[in-house]
């Protein structure tokens, strides 16, 4: 597998599976890099088929096999790839061109459906990481063409920039932060921001691994006038006057964001803020989903609105 580290050459690589130039692609990377709103902001409308969750095996081939040319996504699937039903599918699933999928056994599950079907579907296969010794789910991802998509801290800050405009002083918080963050980092820092009951310096450090004197250091600087805060740092860290400058930067940022409250953009929340899921239409016979919201287009599904939030604590 080869290793994507740009948001542009990730996206392409999307883009040429949904325009079938790529029959299977598996992608792989760390959770919170946008990997799931790349692809469905790609599709856009067009229908497909998600597979993942707590789907069954037999629910999968069902929903393959009633609209058998639609893109097949499979995003969230750890468990179905412990199921050797869900191996022996697959394993056509993903081979190029026309395939012929089967299923095993008899069953009444199938409503009358027959036990194989032929199939064109392109598949995309999104995981976190890759199962490891285990053969089955090996022979699948080699008929696959694979990349592992780790974009550099730069890459995601930049991204983050693209995206939420607005959320300037936290992005650059992040940014001098000693770990690479995550768009979903960004997101829950939007909201301890806003939080009535969160502090926002205190969940960072939990979430991104401060050191614990920049940690002493905002504490220091919220409660103590200014003049008191370089003696107090060196007698509570017991370290030098050079690091007291090179963390109060950082805490000063902290502080500055935790102050700001700077407001959202003014875009609509989606309907259901819980579902995460896109809109549903009607095809004969059948339902399926369409174009899922992408975090990096209209920010439907994650807008925190200033309305939003005031329902929420109420």
């Amino acid at each position: 597998m080869r290793t994507v580290d740009t948001y542009e050459r990730f996206h392409r690589h999307i883009a040429a599976w949904v325009d079938h130039e790529i029959d299977s692609l598996v992608v792989t990377g760390k959770p919170g890099t946008g990997k799931s709103h790349a692809y469905k902001d790609a599709m856009g409308l067009r229908p497909y088929h998600l597979l993942g969750g707590r789907q069954t095996p037999i629910q999968a081939y069902i929903t393959v096999h009633d609209d058998p040319d639609f893109p097949v996504v499979c995003d969230d699937i750890s468990a179905l790839l412990r199921d050797h039903n869900f191996i022996a599918m697959f394993k056509a699933l993903c081979e190029t061109g026309r395939k012929i999928i089967h299923w095993g056994t008899t069953t009444s599950k199938l409503e009358g459906r027959p036990r194989s079907f032929i199939c064109t579907s392109p598949v995309l296969i999104v995981l976190n990481k890759i199962p490891k010794k285990d053969e089955d789910v090996m022979a699948i991802l080699d008929r696959c063409d694979g990349i592992i998509f780790e974009p550099t801290k730069q890459e995601i800050i930049t991204r983050m920039r693209t995206i939420f405009a607005h959320d300037h002083a936290l992005i650059d918080l992040l940014a001098k932060l000693p770990v690479i963050p995550t768009l979903r980092t960004l997101i829950k820092a939007r909201q301890w921001e806003r939080s009535r009951h969160l502090n926002l310096a205190e969940e960072l450090f939990s979430e991104c691994g401060v050191p614990q004197p920049v940690a002493t250091l905002v504490n220091i600087m919220e409660t103590l006038p200014e003049e008191a805060w370089c003696s107090t740092y060196l007698a509570a860290t017991k370290l030098t006057d050079r690091t007291y400058r090179r963390h109060k930067s950082l805490a000063e940022q902290i502080v500055s964001c935790r102050k700001s409250r700077k407001s959202c953009p003014n875009v609509r929340a989606a309907k259901d803020m819980g579902s995460m899921g896109g809109d549903r239409a009607s095809l004969p016979g059948r339902e399926v989903r369409l174009g899922q919201t992408d975090i990096g287009s209209q920010m439907l599904v994650w807008g925190q609105t200033e309305e939003w939030l005031n329902d929420r604590r109420r």
